[in-house]
């Protein structure tokens, strides 16, 4: 998305978003994620070129062969170079792995509060993309929503020192209102606004950008969104809910107001759920 758009979308929020926004600082796509996304985006991608845009950084390179390397893909051989790692793990994986590395990158996350905000998204990522083909979803749409769902939060809490955002967030996760309500009530904004905005300025789908900015609508079956659009803000409910559980917090407010809505935009029961939350647990506890 290019900068002219992104001022479009701040310029259309009332006066006082606007003047929020100039303090809270979007990090552009970087460089090297551009070039990766414009090669992939070819018929017929040059691996060569891939490897040339990837080995250029050495954050990008060594998580590219970790995954490929990972329990979870199983190989009896080790993975030596970046081209064997796009062969093995796919282009669309390979894209998502190394977009996550960027973020990595970008966003201020100092602190207990903000190093659990990067382990949630990372299982969140992998849950709803790995739960979307269960639902006939598209999986790579799903994975990358999860990961961009909560990327306002390290944003918001680096604008926002007094009243402490930190505090907010604590305040938000037990409360009755709608989770974005209180933010709104002590900063003017949310995680989901700020959150959208970035999604936009790197280049994501119109439908994650919607599902990132609505996720914490739980009547979203009575807005104007896509069936889609729906279904990613449901599965990403389940896969929060999942990791509550894994992480043994047992109530989970979220999942209280929303969990019928998610079940039912995905038709599933919370016997599913249940099935899932077992596989999606023996499956993070190997990362541990």
């Amino acid at each position: 998305m290019s900068y002219d758009h992104l001022h479009a979308d701040q310029h259309a929020q009332p006066p006082e978003l606007k003047d929020l926004l100039k303090d809270i600082s979007i990090p552009p796509r970087p460089s090297s994620l551009v070039d990766l996304q414009r090669e992939l985006e070819r018929d017929d991608p040059r691996i060569d070129k891939l490897e040339g845009i990837v080995n250029s950084d050495v954050a990008m390179s060594a998580a590219l062969l970790k995954i490929a390397n990972s329990p979870w893909v199983g190989l009896s051989r080790s993975v030596n170079t970046v081209s064997e790692s796009f062969s093995i793990l796919g282009f669309k994986r390979c894209q998502h792995v190394l977009t996550e590395i960027a973020l990595r990158k970008v966003l201020p996350t100092k602190g207990p509060t903000l190093y659990r905000f990067w382990d949630v998204s990372s299982k969140r990522s992998q849950a709803m993309g790995l739960l979307a083909s269960r639902v006939g979803m598209d999986s790579a749409s799903a994975q990358t929503m999860g990961l961009f769902a909560d990327v306002g939060i390290p944003l918001l809490a680096q604008r926002f020192e007094l009243p402490s955002y930190i505090d907010t967030l604590g305040e938000a996760a037990q409360s009755e209102l709608a989770f974005t309500q209180v933010e709104q009530d002590r900063h003017g904004t949310d995680h989901t606004v700020i959150g959208s905005l970035l999604a936009k300025a790197w280049g994501l789908s119109a439908d994650v950008a919607q599902a990132v900015r609505a996720h914490h609508d739980y009547d979203i079956g009575h807005t104007r969104h896509s069936h889609f659009v729906q279904e990613l803000v449901a599965l990403c409910l389940v896969a929060d809910h999942i990791i509550q559980r894994f992480q043994g917090l047992k109530s989970h407010i979220e999942w209280l107001k929303g969990g019928a809505m998610a079940m039912n935009v995905l038709a599933i029961s919370q016997t599913d759920v249940d099935n899932w939350a077992d596989e999606l647990h023996d499956r993070f506890a190997t990362e541990c």
